[in-house]
């Protein structure tokens, strides 16, 4: 199970660096060959990129509106074949995040995406971000920072 934090999911849906490889794990978990699991605040905070994207006159407003709709299909059709786990934000997550906001110094939302992936025992964690990728190296996940992947 493949957890990608925001800074790799966007990458699904606006062309920058480690898109690529965000695209292949993608195809895989359509095709079947991968399980992805996110944290519906994800979706919230990927909703938000792409809306300072809009805001910036970066992309359109009618890009912005199929963006958006590729999103919430993508979602409906990965969850209805099982290739997606949306794990929704809840109190003992909350909670969970605080030591390591304290002990690590990560941002709220970082934290709450690192303990999403812990407590669902993820084989790979996905992000751009090193500072979290660092602390998920350091918490025993294998730690991939998209951007520094090639894809072969």
């Amino acid at each position: 199970m493949i957890y990608l934090d925001t800074s790799a999911f966007v990458k699904e849906y606006h062309d920058e660096e480690g898109s690529a490889y965000v695209h292949e794990i993608f195809r895989k978990a359509k095709e079947g060959e991968e399980k992805l699991l996110t944290s519906l605040w994800t979706i919230s905070e990927t909703i938000n990129v792409l809306d300072r994207h809009k805001m910036r006159k970066e992309i359109t407003e009618e890009e912005f509106e199929i963006v958006i709709g590729a999103i919430f299909s993508d979602i409906l059709d990965l969850k209805e074949c099982e290739a997606l786990e949306v794990i929704e934000v809840d109190t003992d997550l909350v909670k969970m995040s605080w030591e390591i906001i304290i002990k690590e110094h990560l941002s709220a939302a970082d934290a709450l995406h690192l303990v999403t992936a812990l407590s669902k025992k993820v084989t790979e964690f996905l992000a751009a971000d090193r500072k979290l990728l660092n602390v998920a190296k350091k918490k025993g996940l294998q730690a991939i920072n998209v951007e520094e992947v090639s894809i072969t």
